[in-house]
């Protein structure tokens, strides 16, 4: 990979940025108070991921966080397909973060008012698909998962606090990553991916009204009732997850990681002959055709 393939690359409203240069002052609502939405895909072969249904999504956030008034969808899109359009050839495809802030500021301090929105997008690319799936190490965060009577977990905001104090507590302790609970003890998802595990063949994982809706978790869904697995999304504690047979988590980025451990107790996850490779492998094969279809429309 050259240099210029191995360099991040900004836009702003579609514009170009240079790397150095100043983007949000500090009394911007969006530094002091995280106020923004945001969404990642990637880019595998110029083709966008998956772009309509990551900016549905992020329409839906703004929306559920009284942002602003977006412009018209068909806009943003093109807006997104340009900017892309402009990247070099990078050797595992590009991660790219699309974020949405109102364009304040709050020298004063809370300002509830509107404002129009302004588009940042980043493109970072990609390292190797062997070191993004690599098998984690996890344990369970001290800290709660934010109700949903407080925040829901469908919208991607800006504000990955509680998030960050789980990963840094499980890094510090020798883990990958952390799975939240509910107060009352229930399993729901990693600090930014979503939770499976897999029982006599069976499919689980958290009931959706506690947890992130994803993209990929959606998918995953979608290809094990192809092959004829049953799925349940329900309330389960953390002895049923312990019981499982598989571990593994699913993000937009990363695909399906398996879990080879969660706390002290082993899984057989990252096995060439598990249902998480075998899950793994199928949506590679969705994002393939993706792409494929991509390239017939264009």
């Amino acid at each position: 990979m050259n240099i210029e393939s191995s360099s991040p690359r900004f836009w702003c409203d579609g514009v170009p940025q240079v790397l150095d240069q100043p983007a949000l002052p500090l009394h911007h609502p969006a530094v002091l108070y995280g106020e923004s939405a945001f969404e990642t895909f990637r880019v595998i072969d110029e083709t966008p991921l998956y772009l309509d249904d990551h900016l549905n999504r992020l329409y839906e956030t703004v929306a559920g966080l009284g942002l602003g008034d977006l412009p018209r969808f068909c806009d943003v899109k093109d807006e997104v397909r340009q900017s892309l359009a402009t990247l070099p050839k990078a050797d595992h495809g590009w991660r790219v973060r699309m974020t949405l802030v109102s364009d304040r500021v709050s020298p004063m301090g809370l300002d509830g008012g509107e404002a129009p929105i302004q588009r940042w997008l980043m493109a970072v690319p990609l390292p190797d698909p062997v070191d993004l799936s690599r098998p984690l190490r996890v344990c369970f965060s001290t800290y709660r998962k934010i109700p949903p009577s407080s925040i829901s977990p469908a919208m991607k905001h800006g504000n990955y606090l509680s998030s960050l104090l789980s990963l840094r507590e499980a890094q510090k302790n020798g883990y990958d990553d952390a799975i939240l609970l509910t107060e009352s003890g229930v399993v729901t998802e990693a600090t930014a991916s979503n939770l499976y595990w897999v029982k006599n063949g069976q499919l689980l994982t958290c009931t959706p009204d506690l947890v992130f809706p994803g993209l990929t978790r959606y998918r995953v869904q979608e290809y094990a009732r192809g092959v004829g697995m049953t799925v349940t999304e329900g309330s389960y504690s953390v002895e049923d997850l312990m019981a499982a047979d598989e571990v593994f988590v699913t993000s937009s980025i990363r695909g399906v990681v398996p879990l080879i451990a969660v706390e002290q107790t082993l899984f057989h996850g990252g096995s060439q002959d598990s249902i998480t490779r075998k899950i793994a492998s199928g949506l590679r094969d969705m994002d393939l055709l993706e792409v494929a279809l991509e390239g017939e429309a264009s």
